[in-house]
């Protein structure tokens, strides 16, 4: 499938062919697309890329990994358990499940 790229304005817009797709041209304040540029440069995603991924996000309702574990945060955060004794924990649980999760090996001496 190839691509093309339109330019409107100060907004890039990918354009896949053989694709039902539709263009949006709308004026974005330039203090918005600094923090859209560099959003999409953490992210490690061309602009149009970044935007795409943040609107259908946005509109298909599924929620963040930061949305998901924001209950356990704030449990955490409530119950005053350190890093460190946090980290030991998951640490202890992990090894346990794969310790239960391994075969088991016989001795045959």
């Amino acid at each position: 499938m190839t691509s093309a790229w339109a330019i409107y304005g100060k907004m890039m817009v990918g354009l896949r062919r053989g694709t039902m797709t539709q263009t949006i041209e709308l004026p974005i304040p330039e203090e918005l697309l600094h923090l859209v540029d560099e959003r999409a440069r953490t992210a490690g995603l061309p602009r149009e890329a970044y935007i795409r991924a943040v609107l259908s996000k946005e509109v298909s309702g599924e929620p963040s990994v930061g949305e998901i574990l924001a209950p356990f945060r704030d449990q955490v955060t409530a119950s005053g358990i350190s890093e460190g004794a946090l980290d030991r924990l998951f640490s202890q649980a992990r090894d346990e499940a794969y310790l239960e999760r391994k075969p088991r090996q016989i001795d045959e001496r």
